[in-house]
């Protein structure tokens, strides 16, 4: 059972430090482990981290690790080890690293200065306006199947399709899940994000009429806090490149910007009106 020493850190290598430090194993168990951790590097930093958090949770002076701080500390390898199964399978559909060695369409760069000096002359207007006009300028630009604008309704842990245009612009108001979504592994990466069949980790996605092919998701911030995501996809043989995500970025910008002043503006002409009440 601990023969070879591990590459890589494993559920399998999670579960036998756990119940090392647990002091779980059988004598005979609890030699071989021991063996095996003096040339397994991998084991041995997983004992390590494990036997800090026992330290931790312990009480002082107690000889045994007591009932509560032992359901806590299960609970933390439980968790680590969801959230190294949930990485591995969002790794699965992540592709972003071929963008850099893809050959880029002859985008035509004055026709994106065109469309952001387009959408500047909206501004005034108000929010959802702006966001159906972003994603229309999305979809052309990157000649996309799809594009969308998930705003991240952070009380109800979702990111919703407030405006969408394309294939799927039927579902516009649709919902993902804000901790399991690539708007949510976009946001927590901080930067654009590329994937490919995404429906093979997001399994709500297999419902879809278009089948989504590649998905390429860009954060969109107001100031230092999120906004959402401004995303295109493809239903089709369509690749996305290096041009794709300038423009998506610069798309990005001026309406995370655009957003920041109206919602500023607003703020002031509510707080004018309650003076006059």
């Amino acid at each position: 059972m601990f023969d070879k020493p591990h590459r890589v850190s494993t559920n399998e290598t999670a579960e036998h430090a756990t119940l090392y430090c647990l002091g779980d194993f059988s004598p005979e168990d609890r030699k071989n482990y021991e063996e095996h951790l003096s040339s397994c590097a991998v084991c041995r930093s997983e004992v390590e981290k494990y036997a800090a958090v026992v330290a931790d949770l312990a009480m002082a002076g107690a000889r045994d690790l007591p009932s509560k701080a032992r359901a806590a500390f299960l609970i933390r390898v439980h968790n680590e080890r969801a959230n190294r199964e949930q990485w591995a399978k969002i790794s699965s559909v992540l592709i972003t690293a071929q963008l850099s060695a893809r050959p880029t369409r002859k985008k035509n760069r004055e026709q994106v200065s065109v469309a952001l000096d387009k959408l500047a002359t909206r501004l005034s207007e108000i929010e959802r306006e702006l966001l159906d006009a972003v994603v229309r300028a999305a979809l052309e630009l990157c000649d996309a199947g799809t594009a969308g604008f998930s705003v991240l309704y952070e009380e109800e842990k979702v990111f919703r399709w407030d405006a969408i245009a394309g294939d799927l612009a039927g579902a516009k108001g649709g919902t993902t899940p804000s901790n399991w979504s690539p708007c949510g592994t976009t946001l927590n990466l901080g930067t654009p994000q590329l994937f490919s069949l995404p429906s093979r980790c997001f399994e709500y996605f297999s419902s879809s009429p278009h089948q989504i092919v590649e998905g390429l998701v860009v954060p969109v911030y107001v100031g230092d806090k999120p906004l959402g995501t401004l995303w295109v996809a493809s239903h089709d043989d369509r690749k996305f490149d290096k041009e794709d995500v300038q423009a998506l970025q610069r798309l990005a910008n001026l309406c995370g910007t655009a957003v920041g002043t109206m919602r500023e503006r607003q703020a002031n002409q509510n707080s004018e009106a309650s003076k006059l009440i």
